[in-house]
């Protein structure tokens, strides 16, 4: 490489103007189907550094809506400055940003990182990624609560170069998946276990879930029980935070243009421009300082972007079509258990495409996956795919692990007609190839969380914080005014805990009394060593909940799902709607005062995947008790009587297992 002392990159970006900007930003709003209230501007968030990206960003959002135009979209940015506190001068420029937004006419919040057991953060070897994730992590939280959806990131045309390049440099066989680069639209990272951040913060009835806009008769008249045996796990609702990025059209140099002819200040981070530090440094340093081979030049690197992306277009269409060679039979919302029958087109479309194949397994097992969003492959690992494939040609059960999920194949298949089955394949226009479907052999499969090892029975073992955020009362009487302006449901005394998300599967939060005691409840995973206790303090019902877990969680798997304790006591089996140690009170309306749980709530993660929305009514959904009892203190045996009788010809019944 020849060392030139300006740089000879061709230039391909933008020039950035507020009229440049405003139409990348509309099509941005269109594409992503933003709201529009022509009442009041929309909330949006900003995340500004104080450096030019983020302070032109700041700038050019907070006059989008004095631009007359057709675009009728109004804003109103906020802007989030996070202080890393990783330099001395750090505090002093985060105030100075902050002065600097207030003289635009934008709102501004610092938001502070504390480095715990460190005088010198920056020298740390994960420094960059644990500063990214403190970042996502203060931003997210922040926008929530300030009921903003949107954020808008000041990346631009040379990050995302230097980006592509840091992925080839880390791993030279990075795929076309790696090479698209950051998206222009995206979930927020590093933030699955915050609730309302890559879901909606709120839930609906898992009934009004299953059939969206369906009139229900009034249930007006039905007592909710005391025991909080009345509610269903209901799937999280898609939502939550979104990350739009629409400087990436436009070269850094432009963005310096824009600043200096529109006087928009911003500080300059020394620490950016130290190739020592990190690898995103040492890139820009070399892009700045030599020649790059063709290859590595802008250009090249940016179509080698566009042809990724529409590789990664062309897998998700095929990954889809794959999945359309399936049919979901049934999910059971208590353990997270899924079972569906695999058509001869689902085969052959993976043996013909097997990347088409890894894609369709990875998006099947995600469904019950207790990894991390962030973690989820796009692809599984080819060799898993040809083992799946194989052991789904033999004529035996069997069983297999891909990425923390359990894969077991039944020996014979269910008891639905061939010719059901085939119809429904062909209702959804699934290809057979000219062959018959009725005369083809399909195999069923059923999906569930492995055993868990030591260590994650370790991590599943946790204690709730209480929820003290705006719009929640902590430890109020029944006599307190600020409990009156609350929903009806939440309208009761106690403590609501914040929401946990329990193995990446299911969110859980519980109301106690005050905060001592939400302190002694804990929640982890059913073992085999609760199994005596629990059925001596159910000497009456035992059998009962002995069913529901052979329906729900047979085998093992019963040990995956979650209990809440006291003590190391089992008192509630929250996603069963099962409670322990109460029934034999002759005074029930005594013990029911000396509970230590008053009321608790379950979803189970977003379920969204076009193959699942398409068969969502077709779908046998498993679930606990969704009708009330009548009367408050009916037996275990009652309740579950009526809820048969209730559900006999719903899709998320309680019947056994077929």
């Amino acid at each position: 490489m020849a060392r030139v002392v300006s740089n000879r990159i061709a230039s391909v970006g933008q020039h950035l103007t507020l009229s440049s900007f405003l139409g990348s930003f509309t099509e941005i709003w269109e594409k992503q189907g933003l709201e529009r209230d022509l009442r009041r501007p929309v909330p949006i968030g900003v995340c500004v550094s104080g450096g030019p990206d983020s302070m032109a960003l700041a700038y050019l959002l907070n006059q989008i809506s004095a631009v007359p135009g057709k675009h009728n979209i109004a804003v109103q940015p906020f802007a989030f400055i996070v202080n890393h506190n990783a330099r001395k001068e750090s505090t002093g420029e985060a105030n100075y940003v902050q002065s600097q937004l207030c003289r635009l006419g934008v709102e501004s919040r610092i938001l502070e990182i504390q480095w715990p057991n460190t005088n010198d953060p920056g020298s740390t070897t994960d420094f960059e990624m644990t500063a990214r994730r403190a970042r996502y992590r203060l931003i997210a939280d922040a926008a929530i609560q300030k009921n903003i959806n949107h954020l808008f990131l000041g990346h631009h045309q040379d990050d995302q170069v230097e980006t592509i390049l840091m992925r080839l440099v880390r791993n030279a066989g990075t795929s076309f998946l790696g090479w698209q680069g950051m998206s222009e639209h995206s979930k927020i990272p590093c933030c699955d276990d915050i609730r309302g951040a890559n879901e909606a913060e709120n839930y609906e009835k898992f009934a009004d879930w299953l059939r969206p806009g369906e009139i229900r008769p009034d249930e007006e008249g039905i007592n909710p029980q005391p025991l909080n045996q009345g509610k269903s796990v209901t799937p999280s609702l898609p939502g939550g935070l979104r990350i739009h990025r629409p400087l990436l059209p436009f070269k850094k140099s432009a963005i310096l243009d824009f600043c200096k002819t529109n006087r928009v200040t911003y500080v300059q981070d020394k620490t950016n421009y130290d190739p020592t530090l990190t690898l995103r440094n040492a890139v820009r340093y070399m892009r700045s300082h030599y020649v790059l081979p063709k290859a590595l030049q802008a250009p090249s690197i940016l179509e080698l972007r566009k042809s990724s992306q529409r590789s990664a277009a062309s897998l998700a269409r095929r990954g889809d079509r794959v999945l359309r060679g399936l049919r979901v039979l049934n999910i059971d919302l208590r353990s997270g258990r899924v079972t569906v029958l695999l058509s001869s087109a689902f085969v052959s479309l993976c043996e013909a495409d097997p990347e088409a194949g890894a894609y369709a397994l990875a998006r099947l097992t995600s469904v019950v996956s207790p990894q991390s969003k962030d973690d989820e492959p796009t692809l599984v690992p080819r060799h898993n795919l040809k083992q799946f494939l194989d052991k789904n040609r033999s004529r035996m059960r069997e069983q297999m692990t891909i990425r923390q999920v359990l894969l077991e194949k039944a020996d014979s298949k269910p008891d639905a007609s061939k010719s059901s089955v085939s119809s429904s394949f062909e209702l959804r226009g699934e290809v057979n190839f000219g062959r018959n479907l009725s005369e083809e052999r399909e195999t069923v499969w059923t999906l569930s969380r492995p055993p868990m090892r030591l260590a994650e029975v370790a991590i599943a073992s946790r204690s709730f914080s209480p929820c003290v955020g705006p719009g929640e009362v902590e430890n109020k009487g029944t006599d307190s005014a600020a409990w009156k302006d609350l929903p009806e449901e939440h309208s009761q005394t106690g403590l609501w805990s914040e929401w946990m998300l329990w193995d990446h599967r299911y969110w859980i939060r519980v109301r106690t009394e005050d905060a001592k005691a939400l302190s002694q409840i804990r929640v982890r995973p059913y073992s085999e060593s609760d199994v005596q206790r629990v059925y001596e303090r159910l000497p009456k019902t035992g059998s009962e909940l002995q069913s529901i877990l052979a329906e729900a969680a047979p085998g093992k798997l019963r040990y995956t799902i979650p209990v809440l304790t006291e003590e190391g006591q089992v008192l509630v089996f929250p996603t069963l709607n099962v409670t322990v140690d109460w029934e034999d009170s002759m005074d029930v309306k005594s013990k029911l005062t000396d509970r230590p749980i008053l009321e608790w709530e379950v979803c189970y993660k977003v379920i969204n995947h076009p193959f699942i929305r398409e068969q969502r009514e077709m779908i046998e959904w498993r679930n606990a008790q969704v009708k009330r009892r009548t009367r408050a203190g009916s037996s275990f045996r009652e309740a579950r009587k009526q809820v048969r009788m209730s559900t006999a010809n719903e899709p998320h019944r309680i019947d056994s297992e077929g």
